[in-house]
């Protein structure tokens, strides 16, 4: 099941296999893995208007820069330099 909103670049994938709506953590791996591969290739980024999320967070560095995440690390820090809001959430302290 994809939605989203197509005219900015932006889908939500949701995976349902026929007869089984439960989680299938195996399933998830693989699309996941392909889905990540091909959002590197294509030059797209794993995160919207709502943020990375904690599950996309060990893709950052893949996607992004370490002289972009190093930039995020400095915000982070500048707004919550007691490291208090969601620590060690996305961002490594």
């Amino acid at each position: 099941v994809n939605w989203g909103h197509i005219l900015d670049g932006n889908i939500h994938l949701n995976i349902v296999t026929p007869g089984n709506f439960e989680y299938n953590p195996e399933l998830h791996s693989i699309i996941e893995n392909y889905v990540i591969r091909e959002v590197i290739e294509r030059g797209g980024s794993i995160s919207a208007e709502h943020g990375l999320g904690i599950d996309k967070a060990k893709y950052l560095s893949q996607i992004k820069p370490s002289n972009v995440v190093n930039t995020m690390k400095s915000i982070k820090q500048l707004f919550d330099p007691k490291n208090i809001l969601n620590p060690n959430k996305v961002l490594p302290s």
